[in-house]
């Protein structure tokens, strides 16, 4: 099982990170593909932004729907903050 790294941890040179998918993602990408879906599929005018943005995200990761996804989230949760302060 792979070890996490500490955010002071250093990653070397031969351990980058490889492109391909973990084989074990198929549960999660299928809830990845429900959420996003979800997402993309609602007609509330007031929700377009959020809508533009997450498809900006997928066009970004197009591989990692995943990564597009917690992108996404992470960027709303900002905004949300930001509006908030």
């Amino acid at each position: 099982m792979p070890r996490l790294l500490l955010s002071t941890e250093n990653r070397s040179r031969n351990s980058a990170r490889s492109a391909e998918p973990h084989g074990d993602l198929g549960p999660l990408r299928r809830q990845v593909f429900a959420i996003t879906d979800a997402i993309l599929s609602g007609t509330a005018p007031e929700e377009a932004a959020v809508r533009e943005q997450l498809r900006w995200h997928l066009a970004d990761n197009p591989d990692q729907p995943e990564k597009a996804l917690l992108n996404h989230l992470l960027s709303v949760s900002t905004s949300l903050q930001d509006d908030s302060a």
